[in-house]
């Protein structure tokens, strides 16, 4: 089989993103043939290419290097990445650029999405642009981890940017600092338009804090009750499908038993 991942120009490859061809910097070849291959975020693939529409708006909190909002963007929607970690925004600009149809329809914002307009503490697991920079990590003692700080947007200021009747699709990956942001999504929530979130949960990085279990159970129950009366879908992360059925449940998700990541559509979202 003709391999669909192939360099044309240093340092330039074309790759196939769910089907669809585009352009990117050679930056993480490693990682964009794990993308060619089908092997990379499936279920969140799936998710996106079955709702997101030309008239949809998606907006991509935790965009890292940008895989997700050059899809949408592939889809025709109008979409906002918001990322905080530098060396991410970097090449999240350098894809882009290498797709300038797509980033005619991208607005890059480099803050992280807060509840708060007060600034950020985040840290690397292992080194910038790695894609699990988290405010949570910032919160340890660790010596030798790199912190940075950032400017924040709240998701009122989010919610001012998006029309108020247009669909409205957001993906959420924050590497844990999902337990503090979705208790204060009304905002975007709330709004008239019809809404999905794709949203992962990161209890394993509540559990590197050293936060028993007993807290982390309780802290994902504050972040799934904003989706109350929500149709939530299990997404599957390695098979791109959908779970059993079962609606989320805190404690299994927290444990393990249920995936981390789930679609949520509001009950009067109509059908696409």
């Amino acid at each position: 089989m003709q391999d669909q991942c192939v360099p044309i120009a240093t340092p330039v490859r074309q790759v196939k993103l769910a089907g669809y061809t585009i352009q990117v910097t050679d930056s993480k070849p490693t990682f964009w043939a794990r993308v060619c291959a089908g092997d990379w975020e499936p279920g969140a693939l799936a998710a996106i290419s079955a709702h997101v529409k030309p008239e949809t708006w998606f907006l991509d909190l935790g965009a890292w290097v940008g895989p997700t909002t050059l899809l949408a963007a592939r889809l025709g929607a109008r979409c906002i990445a918001v990322e905080a970690d530098p060396q991410a925004l970097r090449e999240l600009r350098g894809n882009l650029a290498c797709n300038p149809a797509l980033a005619a329809r991208t607005t890059v914002i480099d803050r992280a999405v807060s509840p708060t307009p007060a600034p950020v503490t985040l840290a690397a697991r292992r080194k910038p642009g790695d894609s699990m920079s988290s405010a949570l990590l910032a919160e340890q003692t660790e010596a030798g981890r790199i912190r940075w700080r950032v400017d924040a947007i709240t998701p009122a200021q989010l919610a001012a940017s998006v029309p108020a009747e247009a669909p409205l699709f957001i993906k959420l990956d924050i590497e844990g600092g999902e337990f503090a942001l979705l208790p204060h999504m009304a905002p975007l929530l709330q709004r008239g338009g019809p809404t999905r979130v794709l949203a992962s949960f990161h209890p394993g990085v509540l559990r590197e804090t050293g936060a028993p279990e007993d807290a982390i159970h309780a802290r994902t129950a504050l972040a799934l009750a904003p989706f109350a009366g929500w149709h939530g879908e299990e997404i599957d992360p390695s098979a791109g499908k959908s779970g059993d059925g079962a609606p989320p449940d805190a404690r299994l998700i927290a444990s393990g038993q249920q995936s981390d990541s789930w679609m949520f559509t509001r009950r009067d979202t109509g059908p696409d």
